[in-house]
């Protein structure tokens, strides 16, 4: 195998790999951030009734713009919530930030390896296309599999997922909140939570599905005229003779 045909290869497997996290961190930061949503959550849940002498989407608005706003380690400014919520809120925004760093980054190295793409290929536009085609649909194809392994456990039992997630990306003793006292749990019931889950899955099966169908269609119509071209290129293999 020549030099270039395998970079041409690890450029692609690395294009393949960036599509799904593309995918997922578009996603995500396009619903996990949707103020619109959390003013649909906050009625379906009672959370304005249960914060009748707060401005719950006041308060959303400010923890919105905090997580996403620098990489400072510094505390929320808010008198609502308690020094532990506080630094749960810290941690959860340190993590949200790694999210996005990766999200960006993987956008990075999609375009900087298309580019090597096209330099590797010659700048070969139809070859090109062909293998963009390809990477596409199998990218979104990965993508599809994850939201699908994504849904299944959170179906099946949403709190042992949810359980886990915590127990995963932060220290013990951190992330149980008493709703007596502690108004981040009622601000943000769990069940908030799940349907952002769930539409963040769906919206990524829908995406990914999507982008293969697309990259499949135009695969097939690229390659359609070769098709009638096929049986007679195929190679053919006389019939050997049989004793009787």
């Amino acid at each position: 195998m020549k030099q270039s045909e395998l970079f041409v290869k690890v450029i692609s497997v690395l294009m393949v790999i960036s599509i799904p996290i593309v995918l997922y961190g578009f996603i995500f930061n396009s619903t996990a951030f949707d103020r619109g949503l959390y003013k649909e959550e906050f009625s379906k849940y009672n959370v304005y009734n249960n914060l009748k002498y707060y401005d719950a989407e006041k308060i959303n608005d400010e923890v919105l713009d905090y997580l996403t706003n620098g990489k400072n380690n510094n505390l929320i400014e808010n008198d609502f919530f308690n020094e532990r919520e506080k630094q749960h809120l810290l941690d959860v925004k340190r993590l949200i930030q790694g999210v996005l760093s990766i999200y960006y980054f993987s956008i990075t190295l999609f375009l900087l390896s298309a580019i090597i793409l096209f330099l590797l290929m010659n700048f070969n536009f139809i070859d090109i296309s062909k293998k963009l085609l390809i990477i596409l649909a199998f990218g979104s194809l990965l993508a599809l599999l994850g939201a699908g392994l994504a849904y299944l456990p959170s179906s099946l039992n949403f709190d042992f997922t949810f359980n886990m997630f915590h127990k995963t990306f932060f220290s013990p003793g951190t992330y149980l909140f008493n709703p007596e006292f502690e108004g981040i749990v009622v601000l943000y019931p769990e069940n908030l939570f799940l349907d952002l889950l769930f539409r963040i899955i769906f919206s990524i099966i829908f995406s990914s599905g999507m982008l293969f169908f697309i990259s499949a269609t135009l695969f097939f119509i690229f390659f359609k005229r070769n098709f009638p071209n096929f049986p007679k290129n195929f190679p053919s293999r006389k019939p050997k003779k049989q004793k009787l």
